[in-house]
């Protein structure tokens, strides 16, 4: 079988799919990133290596592949190699310089039974085309759509749902009345026992709890990729793998181990790329537990290093309570009034001075005249 390497853009992932299962039923042993790549390949060897091991290249031209810096390495590699490149046109773009004086098969117009027969033929194909079914463009591109704004649309159903529970959770608000208040225009004139009501303050416990270590929570500085599927890919003679709570074997597992050869969507890396954070998005509804659960990145076939297109997260500490209270003494009220009595006014009589005239006597004097004996 004569092999083909098929160089793409990930973001047209669901054509490069389709492509690369028509020509296996050609009989062409065909060789992409998705299927051919395995858990602790080195990229940078491997793929130099795969595209000399292959007898043509086929370059699926759109405005994201132009873009791919590895679609660009690709294709230079062919080059250098002498490689038979085959471009086809999958959305209508401009052609690189260094493929600009190659024909290329365009597959942006007319039916993709046809131009797929079309394609067969610089690649030496003989014999009876296999049967391939149409390549629906509007549900593909439907997918990318959804795969890329993913994380935007959850988030804003998140927001509407916040908002909204807010709305009917909110009390109603408090009326203000006035009271109205009279004029102190009399006093009172009899005398009343008041009392004065004080309160002893006791001590009721109000636990307070300290924060611990804290767990990460991831938050997004970054959102420019869409959501990438991958497949449970290992070597080891294993099963099973673990899904983590975060990007590490010291986090716990989250949800059942999951089976060897199972795909999952993802959305995003950790800022070391060494772990992959799994999409809330899943097409098998069991596979929904894992949302926001981390995996290793070379348990999925990508290797310990090289480029992943997804978004990188950071981490952020989130405090953890515990169940050690500590007492803090609140005054609280009682019941038990101490009346302290206050002086009021008692009506005490006083003398009032009255003016009365007092009668005052003059002597006179009066001489009597007497004879002696």
């Amino acid at each position: 079988m004569e092999k083909v390497f098929i160089s793409y853009s990930r973001k047209d992932i669901e054509f490069a799919r389709k492509l690369a299962g028509d020509l296996e039923k050609a009989s062409y042993d065909v060789w992409w990133d998705i299927t051919d790549l395995r858990g602790g390949d080195d990229w940078v060897r491997t793929i130099p290596a795969a595209i000399a091991a292959s007898k043509y290249m086929i370059v699926v031209l759109s405005p994201n592949s132009i873009e791919s810096e590895w679609v660009r390495k690709e294709y230079t590699q062919a080059l250098n190699l002498r490689k038979k490149i085959i471009p086809i046109m999958f959305v209508p773009c401009s052609v690189p310089f260094a493929l600009n004086t190659i024909n290329f098969v365009n597959f942006s117009a007319g039916e993709y039974e046809e131009k797929f027969k079309s394609l067969l033929s610089p690649l030496g194909f003989t014999g009876k085309a296999p049967e391939v079914t149409p390549f629906n463009r509007t549900t593909a591109m439907l997918a990318s759509a959804l795969r890329r704004y993913a994380v935007y649309i959850v988030i804003g159903i998140l927001l509407l749902v916040a908002f909204a529970w807010r709305s009917f959770s909110a009390p109603p608000p408090a009326v203000k009345t006035s009271t109205p208040t009279g004029d102190a225009s009399s006093t009172a004139i009899s005398t009343v026992e008041t009392a004065t009501v004080t309160f002893s303050p006791t001590i009721s416990p109000t636990i307070t709890v300290p924060p611990t270590k804290p767990t990460a929570t991831a938050s997004l500085t970054k959102q420019t990729f869409p959501m990438l599927r991958f497949c449970i890919n290992v070597l080891l003679d294993v099963n099973n793998v673990n899904v983590r709570s975060g990007p590490g074997t010291t986090y716990a597992v989250l949800g059942e181990p999951l089976d060897v050869d199972s795909c999952l969507n993802f959305r995003a890396l950790n800022a070391d790329e060494t772990w992959l954070l799994i999409a809330p998005i899943q097409s098998n509804l069991s596979h929904q537990q894992y949302d926001g659960g981390w995996i290793r990145r070379d348990l999925l076939g990508l290797g310990q290093t090289g480029p992943v297109e997804l978004p990188v997260v950071t981490l952020t500490p989130t405090p953890t309570p515990t169940s050690t209270p500590t007492i803090t003494p609140s005054p609280t009220p009682s019941s038990t009034p101490t009346i302290t009595p206050s002086p009021t006014a008692t009506n005490t009589p006083t003398a009032t001075p009255t003016k009365t005239s007092t009668p005052t006597s003059t002597a006179t004097a009066t001489g009597t005249e007497t004879s002696a004996p």
